[in-house]
C-alpha cells in the first residue's frame, strides 16, 4: 500500500515539474525589478528632526542613517534608496534626507534604529515627507 502511494507521489510531481517547466519555457519570462526608469529618479524629501542631548553634525547623522539602513535591509537596499542628508541645521537639529520613490519607506522604516552617534543616544523623527525640496526647505524654515 505504501508502495503504491509513493509511485502515485512520485509521478504527480513529475507532472507538476513537466507543466512548470513548459510554462516557463512558452512565457520566456524577464523579471525585471523596476520597469519604470522615472520610478527610480523621482525624489522623496524627508524632513526630520534630531532629539539629543548633544549637538549633532550632519556627516554623523548621515553615516548613521546609512548603517541603520544596511542593518535593517542590506547592502542591496542601501543601493537602491542611496539616502542622502543634503541640509541639515545644528543649532534646531532639524534636516532633510533626499532618497528615490522606490526606497523612501525602506529609510523611513530605518530612521528608529538609529541610536547612537559618538556613544550619545539619539532619536530621529520623521516629519513628514514631500516631492519638491522647495516644500522640504520651506518646512524647517529655509528658503
Amino acid at each position: 500500500m505504501n508502495s503504491i502511494q509513493l509511485i502515485i507521489d512520485i509521478i504527480l510531481i513529475l507532472w507538476i515539474l513537466i507543466l512548470t517547466v513548459l510554462y516557463f519555457k512558452r512565457r520566456q519570462l524577464n523579471v525585471d525589478i523596476v520597469k519604470n526608469k522615472k520610478i527610480i529618479r523621482a525624489k522623496r524629501y524627508i524632513v526630520f528632526y534630531v532629539i539629543s542631548e548633544y549637538k549633532v553634525k550632519g556627516d554623523d547623522l548621515e553615516r548613521v542613517i546609512r548603517n541603520s539602513l544596511k542593518d535593517l535591509l542590506g547592502s542591496v537596499w542601501l543601493n537602491i534608496a542611496n539616502p542622502k542628508v543634503v541640509t541639515y541645521r545644528e543649532d534646531t537639529q532639524e534636516g532633510i534626507i533626499s532618497t528615490n520613490r522606490v526606497g523612501y519607506k525602506a529609510v523611513l522604516a530605518s530612521l528608529p534604529f538609529a541610536k547612537e552617534i559618538n556613544n550619545n543616544k539619539i532619536l530621529i523623527v520623521p516629519r513628514r515627507t514631500t516631492g519638491s525640496l522647495k516644500k522640504a526647505k520651506k518646512l524647517i524654515g529655509l528658503k
